[in-house]
């Protein structure tokens, strides 16, 4: 049984979540991973129990970094990217893998919580990330 089993909805095989059915969630255990820019979330950040940013771009080399045992939620904007990121975390082995139905807009306009400034309050994860990267 999933962490998402009975919330959201079904289509061609991925789960989709409202902003509230995914608040929810979250604040069950579940990890928002927000694939947004650098630069949207710096202006405008989900204010969740725990959330890992990873531009979706960088998500296939990235993949390492998130939870094998936790549910996940993916969130960008509006809900675009992810399918796709979806797709290759199940095609990955990850068994808890939820969408955000309508992204951040949809978020927003349901009046959830948010943070309006990220880089005020987030640990530099990102930051050490690239240096990790660029540094091979």
């Amino acid at each position: 049984m999933g962490a998402f089993d009975g919330k959201g909805m079904v289509i061609e095989g991925l789960r989709f979540l409202g902003p509230k059915d995914a608040l929810a969630s979250l604040q069950e255990g579940a990890v928002l991973v927000d694939l947004r820019t650098d630069d949207l979330v710096e202006m405008k950040a989900f204010r969740v129990p725990e959330a890992i940013h990873i531009p979706h771009r960088e998500l296939p080399d990235l993949v390492s970094e998130l939870p094998t045992l936790r549910p996940l939620i993916l969130a960008d904007t509006a809900g675009v990217f992810t399918k796709d990121a979806a797709h290759l975390l199940l095609d990955l082995g990850f068994s808890d893998v939820a969408c955000l139905n309508g992204g951040m807009l949809a978020w927003d306009q349901e009046g959830l919580p948010l943070d309006p400034n990220l880089a005020a309050q987030t640990p530099s994860f990102r930051a050490g990330i690239r240096r990790a990267l660029r540094n091979g």
